[in-house]
């Protein structure tokens, strides 16, 4: 028989990274489903003490986009 069981040291504290999301200036283009030009259109940047990254386009139109609505299932502009 061995002898008696040493608890576990405890565990370290999760890190902590300083991260900003910001994004460009976004730019005016035709939406195609509301046949004008009221889509808007940016790119999505992370800002960390190591830099920035790219994390993606992102699109939102005046008409098509309800923010107001949770159930608007109307498909995303690509």
């Amino acid at each position: 028989m061995s002898g008696p069981h040493k608890p576990r040291p405890p565990a370290p504290p999760d890190a902590v990274l300083p991260l900003t999301i910001t994004s460009t200036t976004p730019t005016e283009e035709w939406c195609t489903a509301c046949k004008a030009y009221t889509r808007l259109t940016g790119e999505l940047l992370a800002l960390t003490p190591d830099g920035v990254s790219t994390l993606g386009p992102w699109t939102w139109c005046d008409i098509c986009t309800d923010t107001n609505d949770p159930d608007d299932r109307r498909p995303a502009h690509g």
